[in-house]
């Protein structure tokens, strides 16, 4: 049970017991903190198969996370007082807010219609912008999706991958188009600024592009003991994962289609990532694969204080969303 719950706020301690131990935890926590402080717990109930156990367990920490959530925007997984830290020691920060998928838009040309903008892209952008402003040295990263084309509107289906779906393939130019249409929307919202360089100010990766670093990511994995292969299906594999849940994450489907946790990961393989932090923002559909691009992130050597997530409620008003976030930067600035 969770003890003086009413009493979790910003930087209060409270009591977090699991049979016949009790720890302390902070609401603030680095994310691999938020299972690893209590992953002996979670894998003793795993290894006793005792469903009333795990479920008891899961309920446990799932109420510890939910008391980092305010207006839908879910902390959990990020420290901020860390990230203003490292900000301000001159560390790199790379911001990762807006990531559009063209499936949403026009398919035949690249066009992202600005007067139909997805709900989720529109929190992205004025959380972008507000976060930029805050951290105004700060990398703008956007991973834009022209890869993931057999999905309707994310609003609807949550812009998850069906595995092993078909896929439109598109003509080069078009691809070239949404890139040109991501950077035309970040620089009309001046989150892009008109004196910023690409690859020192901002960098737009195209997730398609990402399936050679993906190939190189399986190699690294496979080199550490930790792929599994079945015909063209490819896993990842470790038995000491943070979260046992993800001890094993499907990279690459049996029809040769890769994952996003695959092409995401794959993006972390330069050596300069370990000194970089990383701020990434993203609809709350995106914790679960965020949490397995982290399990695989954890492999390759990137600390849990230079990698966090916020995850907001897709429905929210996008104001809100801002606010909110602002408010825990302010928080942590006026300490």
């Amino acid at each position: 049970m969770i003890k003086n719950r009413e009493n979790l706020g910003l930087n209060n301690k409270t009591e977090f017991e699991i049979g016949n131990e009790i720890v302390e935890y902070q609401k603030i926590v680095p994310r691999h903190s938020l299972f690893g402080r209590f992953v002996g717990y979670l894998k003793d109930a795993f290894k006793t198969g005792n469903p009333e156990i795990i479920t008891k367990t899961k309920t446990e920490i799932e109420n510890i996370e939910n008391k980092s959530i305010r207006n839908g925007v879910n902390f959990s997984r990020c420290q901020m007082d860390k990230v203003l830290k490292e900000y301000n020691s001159g560390r790199t920060l790379e911001i990762d807010c807006f990531s559009p998928y063209l499936a949403d838009y026009n398919l035949a040309s690249g066009e992202i219609w600005d007067d139909k903008m997805t709900n989720t892209d529109k929190i992205a952008l004025e959380t972008a912008k507000a976060v930029r402003s805050e951290f105004p040295k700060g990398r703008i990263i956007s991973l834009y999706d022209e890869y993931n084309t057999d999905m309707p509107d994310s609003e609807n289906i949550f812009g998850t991958p069906v595995v092993g779906g078909s896929q439109i393939i598109l003509d080069d130019n078009v691809k070239e188009k949404f890139k040109l249409e991501v950077e035309r929307v970040l620089r009309k919202e001046e989150i892009i600024k008109e004196s910023d360089k690409e690859g020192e100010n901002y960098i737009l990766i195209s997730e398609s592009e990402k399936i050679k670093d993906a190939e190189n990511l399986v190699q690294l994995l496979e080199n550490k003991g930790n792929i599994r292969r079945d015909g063209e299906a490819i896993y990842f594999v470790n038995l000491d994962s943070e979260n046992p849940n993800y001890s094993e994450i499907i990279l690459r489907t049996k029809n040769g289609r890769w994952m996003c946790p695959a092409l995401d990961a794959s993006s972390f393989l330069k050596p300069e990532n370990l000194d970089i932090v990383h701020l990434v923002i993203l609809p709350n559909h995106f914790k679960i694969q965020q949490d397995q691009v982290w399990e695989i992130l954890r492999v390759l050597g990137i600390s849990g204080e230079n990698y966090h997530n916020i995850f907001y409620d897709e429905q929210s008003d996008p104001q809100i969303v801002r606010n909110t976030i602002v408010e825990e930067i302010n928080l942590y600035k006026n300490q």
